[in-house]
């Protein structure tokens, strides 16, 4: 069983966070404040790995047309309640995200948010290629993503480069499975490989365990 399917089934709601990622609302707000609420239902925003919808629903409350993907059908079933709860509609549905169930060109903006970290450095590739797919030719990019930790990789079993088996015990994250802590560099090297422009990076630090331990994290947006 997928960890997360098993998490979703456990844990319920409680599983994951209730609110949406501060640098995705940032990125939304930086892109569409000025568009008015009414207008903003002709913009098709998907989420790649909506979990239990914290970000989702926030999407959809902002007047977006939203949809979103899991590959845990518990997940999604947890993201359709977490919709009806704050009362607004959004398309979800289980599929994988290295190989997106829609038309070429579909979406103004794709986001990824601690998801496409649990892809290995291959399947990242994939994913890029169908995220260029099914962009608009002017679409966006965002991403927040977890960044290269020496100290979790020497400690860790390692699938590739940058991708570890699991996080041990004694991290923070540990016990979610396959993670990719990915380098600023190569992440950057795939987006320009996969054919996205106008790239912005920048890396946030967040503390865990009373400030025992941080991990860094990687915000991007890239235009098709």
């Amino acid at each position: 069983m997928n960890v997360f399917e098993h998490l979703y089934q456990t844990k319920g709601i409680a599983s994951q966070r209730r609110y949406p990622n501060d640098a995705l609302i940032g990125f939304l707000a930086g892109m569409y404040s000025r568009l008015p609420h009414a207008e903003r239902q002709h913009i098709r925003v998907l989420e790649l790995g909506c979990g239990s919808g914290a970000n989702l629903w926030y999407v959809a409350k902002e007047g977006f047309a939203a949809y979103g993907i899991d590959f845990a059908p518990s997940g999604v079933e947890l993201c359709k309640q977490v919709l009806q709860q704050w009362q607004v509609e959004a398309q979800v549905q289980v599929a994988d995200m290295t190989a997106l169930p829609f038309a070429d060109g579909q979406f103004d903006v794709i986001f990824d948010v601690v998801s496409m970290q649990h892809l290995t450095v291959a399947q990242h590739q994939l994913t890029f290629r169908e995220i260029q797919r099914c962009l608009k030719p002017t679409g966006w990019f965002f991403s927040y993503h977890l960044a290269h930790n020496p100290e979790i990789a020497a400690a860790a079993t390692m699938l590739d480069e940058f991708t570890v088996q699991d996080i041990p015990a004694g991290f923070p994250l540990a016990g979610n499975g396959q993670t990719c802590l990915i380098s600023l560099e190569r992440w950057q090297a795939m987006l320009e490989h996969a054919g996205f422009q106008h790239i912005s990076l920048e890396t946030v630090r967040r503390s865990y365990q009373q400030r025992q331990f941080h991990l860094d994290y990687l915000i991007s947006a890239a235009q098709r």
